[in-house]
């Protein structure tokens, strides 16, 4: 009997799907080089007027750093620009992005055509790699089949403050989310507080405290995938859960798009194993992005956490049990470092 998987999220293990995302961040890499390169010459490198375009998501981020790390980064881009040869040879035909056009980064990649060496046959993308799937449990002889469950849930055993952060005074810690379900929809998660946290504080929930639940019997193709972004954050960081959210659905449209010119055609249902890899590569662009953005940016907000779990049916079960052992997903930023303990557990 196949059994449920779950796990953390940082890369995706399909070469070629993964190529796609990688395209994914640098595009909005290079909208993030225009927000720093507008703050120092605005006339010269303008946003543009379409205020969904990804330059404006990127420049609420950018609005919130200090004076002082915006001089850095807008330095660093235009420094960079200057290298020719070497912008060309990373970015790669990325390169001709004009970042002195008002048209957005997505229009002027849209008008250099999708990338011959990133297209694949559609099989592949119906054919993840087996260590996204269901695993087949050992034969139990004639043990009685698990009643089945209609419901998954993701619960927080505790917070942990291992180190505080380097703000003045305690850490006002606060939790939220984003989820995807097996249909590919997506929910925000609304924002709590935690508590207060001073070094070695820690915050139990007993019992564990449920984050987000997801409904079993929607959707039709199995296996299953469900996802859920956690942003934790201290709350003088106003504004973070909508904006990993937003920059969620954002990175969630531009790979399911870029998916769909790889392979030639639309993608269709986007559950059973299509749905797992295009929710890896959503979970993983997303953390890429912060490393991307703390790079250049030097903003050290808590980089987002994205579980998975995979069910193959509602008789599945994680080693006979149903619920995970506790997991540790590591949050580290502004010299602080936190731990929050999770599990997944399906229920009635």
């Amino acid at each position: 009997m196949p059994e449920n998987t779950h796990r953390m999220v940082t890369d995706v293990p399909h070469a070629k799907v993964r190529a796609v995302t990688e395209r994914v961040v640098q595009e909005l890499t290079l909208a993030a080089d225009k927000v720093a390169a507008h703050y120092a010459e605005p006339a010269k490198y303008p946003l543009p007027a379409d205020r969904t375009a990804a330059e404006h998501l990127v420049a609420r981020r950018f609005d919130s750093l200090t004076d002082e790390r915006k001089k850095k980064a807008s330095a660093t881009v235009l420094a960079d620009l200057k290298t020719g040869a070497v912008r060309t040879r990373r970015l790669g035909d990325l390169a001709r992005v004009d970042l002195r056009s008002p048209a957005s980064v997505d229009t002027q990649v849209k008008r250099l055509g999708f990338p011959e060496r990133l297209r694949f046959p559609a099989d592949e993308l119906r054919k993840p790699p087996t260590s996204l799937l269901p695993e087949e449990s050992a034969p139990q002889g004639l043990a009685a089949v698990p009643a089945a469950l209609h419901k998954l849930e993701l619960r927080i055993h505790r917070v942990k403050c291992l180190d505080e952060t380097s703000e003045w005074g305690s850490d006002e810690i606060h939790l939220a989310g984003t989820s995807v379900d097996e249909s590919g929809d997506t929910l925000k998660i609304g924002q709590f507080k935690v508590r207060s946290f001073d070094d070695g504080d820690v915050k139990v929930y007993d019992p564990p405290r449920r984050f987000h639940w997801f409904g079993l019997d929607e959707g039709t193709k199995y296996p299953k995938s469900y996802f859920v972004t956690l942003v934790l954050a201290e709350v003088d960081w106003g504004g973070l859960a909508d904006y990993v959210g937003a920059l969620l659905n954002l990175i969630k449209k531009k790979v399911t798009a870029y998916l769909a010119a790889a392979i030639g055609g639309a993608i269709g249902a986007s559950g059973g194993p299509i749905g797992i890899l295009i929710g890896m590569a959503v979970g993983a662009a997303v953390g890429w992005v912060f490393d991307q953005l703390k790079g250049l940016f030097g903003d050290e907000v808590f980089k987002p956490v994205t579980v998975n779990a995979v069910i193959p049916s509602l008789t599945g079960r994680w080693a006979g049990r149903p619920f995970t052992a506790p997991a540790v997903a590591d949050y580290r930023g502004h010299g602080g470092h936190y731990q929050l303990t999770y599990d997944w557990r399906m229920y009635d």
